[in-house]
């Protein structure tokens, strides 16, 4: 009868192969995960590695520079402030950078990119993160060419005569931090749509739709303005963009509809995204 030589665990048997068939899957657990500030860098990329990426973000930057233009030449003398074309500024942002968040979220399925990039990050939590904190980042850089630029509009109105120099050359802090915010919010509310309806054009019609059903409802049917004034995400984060300031109220509407548009989305969009087979 043949008996059958055994050794220590990781020990190599004269004349046999190693420790490699005696320890499976050792190599593959002594691999360091990849960084988070990497899966960032990488998300940041791919926002632009696509044609319609970079027109996306033309089209921001001219939308940018062309509402500055129109405050300048073409609005009231009073509404030629600082504050006032910082807040024209933030048009295209506000607009089109959620929808970017929408299609980077719903493109790891759509594009059959979810195979590689879950492979590569199995914790596909720390792939929704490292987008979400991708789409601040360029909610920061939107935020801050918009001041640039209503800066630049500014100066270039006083010294061509069409802003007086009486009026404010600098908008103020608490404008840009709301600003921030209310882009944050809606750049969320996109993401969470796109990881919960995993289809870019229906999470689109619905980060539209949903401001413009609710304003129209409340529009048409009074009984409706005062509710839906807390539900309605684009009436409760406007005052986010107004210089004025912002009451308790009005604070109270914006948590509300963040509440209901922004968190309830990402909660359910994220126990769907850990979930959901790749197909």
């Amino acid at each position: 009868m043949m008996k059958v030589r055994t050794t220590p665990r990781g020990q190599i048997p004269a004349g046999g192969l190693g420790p490699v068939a005696s320890t499976p899957g050792r190599l593959l657990d002594a691999a360091p995960p990849v960084p988070q500030r990497t899966l960032v860098a990488l998300e940041l990329r791919k926002t632009v590695d696509t044609r319609s990426g970079r027109w996306v973000f033309a089209v921001i930057l001219a939308a940018t520079v062309g509402m500055v233009c129109l405050v300048v030449f073409a609005a009231d003398r009073d509404e030629r402030d600082a504050a006032g074309l910082f807040s024209a500024s933030q048009t295209g942002v506000a607009v089109l950078l959620p929808v970017v968040a929408a299609v980077a979220m719903c493109a790891e399925w759509t594009q059959r990119t979810a195979l590689t990039t879950f492979a590569l990050v199995p914790d596909r939590g720390r792939t929704v993160v490292a987008k979400w904190l991708a789409m601040l980042v360029l909610t920061a850089v939107g935020v801050g060419v918009g001041l640039v630029a209503a800066l630049g509009g500014h100066a270039f109105g006083r010294a061509t005569g069409q802003v007086g120099a009486d009026v404010g050359r600098l908008p103020s802090g608490r404008l840009v931090a709301t600003s921030l915010l209310d882009t944050g919010l809606s750049v969320t509310m996109g993401l969470a749509l796109g990881m919960l309806l995993a289809n870019a054009t229906l999470s689109i019609l619905t980060l539209f739709g949903i401001p413009a059903v609710l304003g129209i409802l409340s529009g048409t049917i009074g009984a409706l303005e005062r509710p839906f004034g807390w539900l309605n995400p684009g009436q409760a984060f406007g005052p986010l963009g107004d210089p004025a300031a912002i009451s308790a109220t009005e604070w109270a509407r914006v948590g509300t509809a963040a509440a209901l548009w922004v968190l309830v989305p990402f909660a359910a969009g994220w126990w769907r995204t850990v979930r959901r087979d790749v197909s």
